[in-house]
């Protein structure tokens, strides 16, 4: 989900860009930042290990967007991404996601739509439910699962719309997959979604 039609018919070979961002492997852009520009976003990022859970290694992007030459680099390159892919909106998942979607809608000159927790919108809105995988509290070590909820004003998106869904990171792959669907449910197409980094381990790439 997410991914632009000509992705999926490539088949499954591809899956690693069915979203597009700056972190490690597959997913990653550099050819569209110089690599100073690259390594300099590289040492903002502060690595927490064992953070949200034990074995993980969470990426702190506060000094990315503290840094306002840094923050423009990233901001810089999404824009050079999509500047030419025909994006008529791009949708930011609440919190984080808004910090970055917000300055690339302006760059792309196109409508920025902010997908909300329930009940922070004040008009009539629209959402999905997304199930959570969540950490394990259970003896046996295994996973457990909650829900959360994204929703939209309606009329956010025209049918027929191309829109660009960006949050921070990619973890689970639970939260961008329901603001695909959330797009989709009101007719419009999901051109690709993008991300600045990925946690590893929590299995994001295959959700999407």
């Amino acid at each position: 989900r997410g991914v632009r039609n000509e992705h999926r018919e490539r088949g499954r070979g591809n899956r690693g860009r069915q979203i597009e961002g700056m972190g490690d492997g597959p997913i990653e852009f550099k050819s569209d930042l110089k690599a100073e520009d690259h390594a300099m976003v590289v040492h903002r990022l502060k690595v927490l290990p064992n953070f949200p859970k034990k074995g993980l290694k969470f990426k702190d992007l506060s000094h990315v967007i503290g840094d306002p030459k840094v923050f423009r680099v990233v901001i810089g390159a999404f824009v050079k991404r999509y500047e030419k892919m025909n994006i008529t909106a791009v949708a930011g998942i609440e919190s984080r996601g808004f910090i970055f979607a917000s300055p690339v809608a302006l760059g792309l000159k196109v409508p920025f739509v902010p997908f909300r927790k329930p009940g922070k919108l004040a008009c009539k809105s629209i959402g999905v439910d997304i199930k959570m995988q969540r950490q394990s509290t259970t003896v046996d070590g295994s996973s457990t699962f909650g829900k959360d909820r994204l929703e939209m004003h309606e009329g956010g998106f025209k049918r027929g719309d191309r829109v660009l869904v960006i949050d921070d990171m990619l973890g689970s792959g639970a939260t961008l997959k329901g603001a695909c669907d959330l797009a989709k449910m009101v007719g419009a197409e999901v051109v690709e979604c993008a991300v600045v980094t990925e946690l590893r381990g929590m299995g994001g790439r295959d959700a999407l």
